[in-house]
């Protein structure tokens, strides 16, 4: 008599894992379960703890709590490469692979290993590959006809494009003839041919050899679509566990990737705010009035692409941006919008399309040419001299303005800020988070921008000092400057937006009104109900 696979035993497991990294409290009493050969989805947004789960599990990173159990025992003490010879693999977000060696022999280096220890090294540098036995080619040609990588079997990994490349990390970590393995998003960069020829794979593997799979992946509905069982993380905290149903409909889920703008008004309070306590913020501001019209747009952005070597972040994206107004520029992790930010900065080139900021063409023109064009980028993190002052700092972000104008645009800057004011001698790595970032804002504003682009403003702040910030940002806002916002918390960023843009997988599949983007991100964020793939919207959408 089979066994029902929600009866089966955990295979892995980790108990009340938690992680600090130099105070910041990375993991904080995680639990997760995966049963064997079972497909278990770990998911949340940017800077929940997911990756530093997964190296706890594989051994790659130190819990000072908790117990990883493998096979029911308890491996917490053990080094990945001991974790690996008991049954776990993993892959990484960046395919770890030798150019130089062709597929086969990525596949025939596991078997070796196993072996002999020493083969991993003595083995690609004296030629013996060249030596192989015949159990060994049946057991790697068997792998390689099992996923499609017959065609490419000699070719060395450098040559091949990025989904083959994910293709072959997967099956190097099944010659190691695993009962789980970690998958630390497996999907990203990948077009959607490519997507769908992962998902079934890592369907086929999950039913064939009944290995099971622990998936890492920010495209929520790819996760979703394979996973039996799905644990959500935020702010370290486990939030959430159950069905992708389930998680569809949980409104802490929903508070964690969109705040509470868009949840159910019947569930319990206490659900929807579920490891964001301490958060408290404004509705949003319903039929805010738009921009007023004007006769030509301040930006306007044609067909771009962008690539990173064989992977595609942007696919042909248009948008437009009118003078005086607040664009959120929303989407999970992964959906090209700090690329598309870079892009339009001038700090990646484009492979094709064209990019015009007040009627100039500026698709090649370098970073500094339209960084004096008035249109500043503020990235992701701080871009902050730590060992300065915070008045060394602002004379630095104007070394190209005439000396006898600084004075004016420092005292311009901590009029917007004025804790800045009070800080002015202070080493600016001394300062708290709130404080460096509000002092990245005003450096980027010492020379006046028409538009600024604000990646991430509030990643890494505690929710009061997200309050403090957004003021500021509200208070650039007031001086007409054009913002395009990017934001994880999108509560945040639609209450001042006036346009909403919405992109997955590189493609912008929704634009419209601010104030009518709810249902859309809900949908994009976390997948409609019946896990539909990938569909580019009509109607106001691009």
């Amino acid at each position: 008599m089979s066994v029902r696979r929600e009866e089966r035993p955990d295979i892995l497991s980790g108990t009340q894992i938690s992680v600090n990294f130099r105070g910041l409290k990375a993991l904080q009493g995680v639990d997760i379960q995966v049963p064997e050969g079972a497909i278990v989805g770990l998911v949340g947004p940017n800077g929940a703890g997911k990756s530093t789960l997964l190296g706890v599990l594989s051994g790659d990173v130190r819990a000072q709590q908790g117990v990883v159990r493998l096979g029911g025992k308890d491996v917490s003490g053990l080094a990945p490469e001991a974790r690996v010879r008991r049954g776990l693999a993993r892959t990484f977000q960046l395919p770890q692979l030798f150019d130089e060696l062709t597929v086969r022999e990525h596949l025939t280096l596991p078997r070796r290993l196993a072996q002999v220890p020493s083969r991993a090294w003595s083995d690609p540098l004296t030629g013996r590959f060249l030596h192989r036995d015949v159990p060994e080619e049946q057991e790697v040609d068997a792998l390689l006809a099992s996923l499609g990588l017959e065609q490419v079997a000699d070719t060395p990994a450098g040559a091949l494009p990025l989904g083959l490349t994910r293709l072959v990390e997967i099956a190097r970590a099944v010659a190691t003839h695993p009962t789980v393995i970690l998958l630390d998003e497996p999907f990203s960069g990948l077009n959607p041919a490519e997507s769908r020829l992962l998902s079934r794979t890592l369907a086929s593997l999950n039913q064939a050899e009944d290995i099971a799979l622990v998936l890492v992946e920010h495209d929520v509905e790819v996760v979703f679509d394979l996973s039996e069982r799905v644990f959500v993380l935020d702010f370290g905290e486990l939030i959430a566990a159950g069905t992708p149903a389930e998680i569809r409909r949980h409104p802490a889920v929903r508070a964690a990737y969109l705040g509470d703008f868009d949840l159910d008004p019947t569930e319990p309070a206490q659900a929807a705010t579920a490891g964001r306590a301490a958060l408290t913020v404004a509705e949003p501001r319903r039929g805010r009035p738009s921009a007023p019209e004007a006769s030509s747009d301040i930006l306007e952005v044609s067909e771009l692409c962008v690539k990173y070597a064989d992977a595609t972040a942007l696919h042909e994206v248009s948008f437009a941006v009118r003078p005086r107004s607040v664009t959120a520029l929303l989407g999970a992790n992964g959906a090209g919008k700090s690329s598309l930010a870079r892009a339009v900065s001038g700090l990646v080139k484009a492979q094709s399309g064209r990019i015009r900021f007040d009627g100039a063409d500026i698709t090649s023109a370098p970073a500094d040419r339209i960084r004096s064009l008035g249109l500043a980028y503020l990235p992701e993190g701080r871009g902050i001299f730590r060992s300065l002052t915070v008045a060394e700092n602002l004379k630095v972000a104007l070394q190209s303005v005439p000396k006898a104008e600084r004075p004016v645009a420092i005292e311009r800057a901590v009029e917007l800020f004025p804790v800045l004011g009070e800080r002015r001698r202070q080493t600016a790595g001394t300062l708290s988070g709130g404080e460096q970032q509000m002092l990245s804002l005003a450096r980027v504003l010492t020379r006046q921008p028409r538009l600024l682009i604000a990646d991430e403003i509030s990643l890494g702040l505690a929710p009061l000092i997200v309050e403090e910030v957004f003021a500021g940002l509200q208070r650039v806002i007031e001086l007409g400057v054009s913002v395009i916002l990017i934001e994880q918390f999108v509560h945040r960023a639609l209450a001042i937006a006036d346009r909403c843009h919405v992109l997955r997988r590189g493609r912008l599949v929704w634009s419209g009104k601010a104030s009518e983007a709810g249902t859309e991100l809900v949908e994009h964020y976390l997948g409609g109900s019946n896990g539909a793939p990938d569909v580019t919207l009509t109607g106001e959408r691009q």
